[in-house]
């Protein structure tokens, strides 16, 4: 006797049985990634996994582009003309109220490091110094220099400075000009333009 003759109920395989196995590709099965623009639009959602409001389209308060705030009186050479290749870089979205404290901080930071490595020298060997049981061990100065630096890219970061951070912040990211962008800049440079002939 054929064993369908002994099944009561009609006999299907189990439903786990009938999923048919992926080839593993090496991307992610998930779901696929939300444009920057769409992201730019939602806002950026808090640590309570609240969604932020979006970002206004129209600015909160004017900014010259051309102006750098004034030069804190701490700032040595170096840290000056970091306080205004950075300012000028961040100015589209850095705040002079709030985010001034934090960038002198780190312009004296750069200072501090120049002044450093100006004490050390460019004497490779004086990087290092035998201890009194006989050990070469790096200078302490070394390792100042070292923690200021990694503490200056956090900075940085916090800032907005790095690609990836001015995505996380929504900025907009740096592009290659391309032709079409040529165009229209010439464009929106000629308003109410006439052919004048001679």
């Amino acid at each position: 006797m054929p064993l369908a003759d002994f099944c009561v109920v009609e006999c299907a395989p189990p439903p786990m049985l009938v999923v048919m196995a992926r080839v593993k590709t090496g991307t992610g099965g998930g779901v696929s990634a939300t444009p920057i623009e769409r992201k730019r639009l939602k806002g950026s959602r808090i640590r309570t996994g609240l969604a932020a409001s979006p970002m206004p389209e129209t600015a909160l308060a004017l900014v010259d582009m051309a102006v750098v705030p004034k030069i804190p009186k701490n700032l040595g050479l170096v840290g000056q003309d970091y306080w205004t290749v950075l300012w000028t870089g961040g100015r589209r979205h850095l705040s002079e109220l709030h985010d001034a404290p934090l960038m002198n901080r780190l312009c004296r930071n750069f200072d501090k490091i120049y002044e450093l490595e100006n004490w050390l020298g460019s004497d490779v060997t004086n990087r290092w110094y035998t201890s009194p049981n006989g050990q070469v061990v790096t200078h302490p100065a070394v390792k100042q220099i070292e923690q200021m630096d990694a503490q200056n890219t956090a900075w940085m970061s916090l800032l907005g400075f790095t690609p990836s951070d001015r995505a996380r912040l929504g900025l907009a990211e740096i592009r290659v000009a391309n032709e079409l962008d040529a165009f229209r800049q010439r464009k929106s440079n000629m308003v109410d333009a006439e052919v004048v002939s001679n």
